[in-house]
């Protein structure tokens, strides 16, 4: 004698999902909880370090001498590192982000059989490839909002702002560029899986283009958007908190010299122009602190055309390998 359980009320049933998406939330269902887990303990550090540990970082920069602020250690110390780690941890999230799907969801369950299986029971590959996107965008997106907030407050607020708005991990973690790179990652690693059909094959591929694109980024970011160059009779001395990207010594041609040290340094007036002698100008080039924004949005703009092609392309490759 066979005993049915009872239905969930009408309400409940209305709230779950179903379809490929219940599957997806089945199959992976530990993944969600281990991502939970990590942002609870890395947003509990955030808070410690805009209590506890700001306070006491706090303290020791106003009792230490200015010209030795930069080189204590003790909680100062500790507060830089830990910050970083915490920057850090939002860096690598776009790789786990590539791995999971490239290894896990799309790699293995096509390298298993998986896949098709489900294709066979009226779920179509379109269907199984969007809820295989979704499902692990929506968890990391809503773990990267309480993260990306307190990073932003954090190092915007902290004590003695000792890491600058342009530091690798902060900038790509303090903003919506945070939550452009998860997207890309989430793309390229399902269509490295698509491309290869294995788990390894389709992790390391969606791994090596995130790593192709970090670089580009890293090294065409301050091209986004206009620089600010000043220029003086002596050595102009840009504004607190600003990124210098070149110093130079301008002949009465125009031409800047790059880097010309021993006309950039510190020294009296009439030095550096004897220093400058044959030379008309000095000018430096920077971003001051007020391009993070448009920084932060020119980028996420060009991550999220890349992620929209990764994706369109992880699409029509399954499209026509598929029977």
């Amino acid at each position: 004698m066979t005993q049915t359980l009872p239905a969930p009320p009408r309400g409940l049933r209305a709230l779950r999902p179903t379809g490929p998406v219940w599957g997806t939330l089945r199959i992976h269902r530990i993944a969600p909880w281990l991502w939970l887990a990590a942002v609870l303990a890395v947003s509990t550090l955030l808070l410690w370090l805009h209590g506890p540990g700001a306070d006491a970082a706090a303290r020791q920069l106003a009792q230490c001498a200015p010209s030795n602020c930069e080189y204590i250690g003790g909680p100062a110390f500790d507060y830089e590192q830990l910050l970083r780690v915490v920057g850090a941890f939002t860096y690598l999230t776009p790789y786990i982000a590539a791995i999971f799907t490239g290894v896990v969801c799309v790699g293995r369950e096509l390298e298993r059989g998986t896949a098709q299986l489900a294709w066979v029971q009226s779920v179509s590959p379109a269907r199984w490839l969007a809820a295989t996107l979704a499902v692990p965008a929506a968890w990391f997106l809503a773990g990267m909002v309480p993260l990306v907030t307190l990073l932003h407050l954090e190092a915007g607020s902290g004590p003695g702002p000792r890491i600058p708005w342009y530091d690798e991990y902060l900038f790509l973690g303090t903003g919506p560029l945070a939550f452009a790179r998860v997207l890309l990652g989430l793309a390229v690693g399902a269509l490295g899986g698509i491309l290869f059909r294995k788990a390894l094959a389709g992790g390391a591929a969606g791994i090596a283009a995130f790593l192709v694109t970090g670089y580009l980024s890293a090294r065409y970011r301050i091209s986004l958007w206009p620089t600010v160059t000043d220029h003086g009779p002596v050595p102009p001395t840009p504004p607190a908190g600003a990124q210098v990207l070149r110093r130079d010594t301008v002949t009465a041609a125009g031409e800047h010299v790059r880097n010309n040290l021993a006309c950039v340094g510190e020294g009296s007036a009439a030095k550096l122009r004897h220093c400058a002698r044959g030379f008309q100008d000095f000018a430096v080039t920077y971003h001051p602190s007020s391009h993070y924004w448009p920084l932060q949005l020119t980028e996420s703009a060009v991550i999220l055309l890349l992620a929209a092609a990764a994706t369109s392309a992880a699409f029509i490759t399954l499209r026509h390998r598929t029977p």
